[in-house]
């Protein structure tokens, strides 16, 4: 096993558990926000608070797939056009490859992977929050700082397609 490889598959791994929890979380609480509004038709409170359900848990899953589908487009665009072969992990091998590069690509794929791990996790606590909750506002907390890492991610291997470039 590769320093490299070591480093990263934990978070890898870590990204596989989230995504399953998350999607079959948003999932779920798209189902039981569903039941819920429909079967408390004649509480109009409880009814609010199942549509919440119903709309958190729908938006939370179309959020999950569609960062996913926004990341990978812009791999298949950028990597088949202007990136080295091997984008986005792996891109500085042979003549250019050093130890800064190989674990710029490897805290990278950390970044992405406990980025998404946070988003995923913060959408599902979205989902079943309500309005001015603690699980609403820890699910935006996770939500942004999901993010964040994610931008710091692709900022990152930008970053490393320019210094090989440069040399």
């Amino acid at each position: 096993m590769s320093a490299v490889s070591g480093f990263t598959e934990p978070a890898i791994k870590l990204l596989e558990i989230a995504t399953i929890i998350g999607r079959y979380g948003t999932l779920i609480a798209l189902l039981i926000g569903t039941i819920g509004w429909w079967g408390y038709g004649k509480n109009p409170q409880a009814m609010a608070r199942f549509r919440g359900v119903a709309v958190g848990g729908g938006a939370g899953y179309m959020a999950i797939v569609a960062i996913d589908v926004i990341y990978d487009v812009l791999v298949f665009i950028l990597g088949s056009k202007f990136l080295p072969a091997g984008w986005p992990y792996g891109a500085v091998t042979g003549a250019h490859a050093s130890n800064l590069f190989q674990f710029a690509t490897a805290l990278s794929i950390v970044l992405h992977s406990l980025g998404l791990v946070l988003f995923i996790i913060g959408v599902t606590w979205w989902a079943f929050g309500s309005r001015d909750s603690i699980a609403e506002s820890r699910g935006r907390r996770g939500i942004v700082m999901g993010l964040t890492l994610i931008g710091g991610s692709i900022g990152g291997n930008v970053i490393n397609v320019f210094a090989w470039i440069l040399l």
